[in-house]
């Protein structure tokens, strides 16, 4: 058993209500959000919408989608405020031949104000000799009271023989 290269951690602190996230507006009413499975179609949405948008380094959809608080946890530890991670992309820093999520499990938290999203993606950076990897992620998203979903919290623990992890927190 290989011991995993990074720790995924979701502070309770986090879910608390009033945490100002960045805006992705839905095209419907809070209220709408408040059917489980509506709201796991929303989150899934949102999912893939934010794995294109790495893949494809589109920032204005990522800053859209990420609190200005958020936090990335890297694979080996690293931690990057939404600034960095963005930067980084921008630049070139960091550049996906493939990222996608093969799975997630959406369970919705405070009831359907915070959502803990759990799964495992698949990535290989486009360098050279990069060598394709599955990894567990965690990913927090937060249903605002107008009613936009935001995403609060991404760490992620890349290990190619586990399950992924992902949090979310709707508000």
């Amino acid at each position: 058993m290989k011991p995993l290269t990074g720790i995924a951690l979701c502070l309770a602190l986090q879910l608390l209500p009033g945490a100002g996230l960045a805006s992705m507006q839905n095209d419907r009413p809070a209220a709408a959000l408040d059917t489980p499975a509506h709201a796991q179609s929303v989150l899934q949405a949102l999912e893939r919408q934010r794995a294109t948008a790495i893949l494809q380094r589109d920032i204005p959809t990522l800053r859209m989608l990420m609190d200005r608080q958020y936090a990335h946890i890297e694979s080996r530890g690293r931690a990057r405020s939404k600034t960095e991670l963005l930067t980084a992309l921008d630049r070139g820093e960091i550049r996906f031949r493939v990222y996608e999520n093969e799975s997630l499990e959406v369970q919705l938290l405070d009831a359907g104000g915070a959502a803990l999203v759990t799964g495992i993606f698949r990535s290989q950076l486009a360098e050279a000799n990069a060598r394709p990897f599955r990894g567990r992620f965690v990913r927090v998203w937060v249903r605002q009271a107008d009613g936009r979903v935001e995403e609060y919290l991404s760490p992620d623990d890349r290990d190619p023989a586990g399950a992924e992890h992902l949090s979310l927190r709707l508000r």
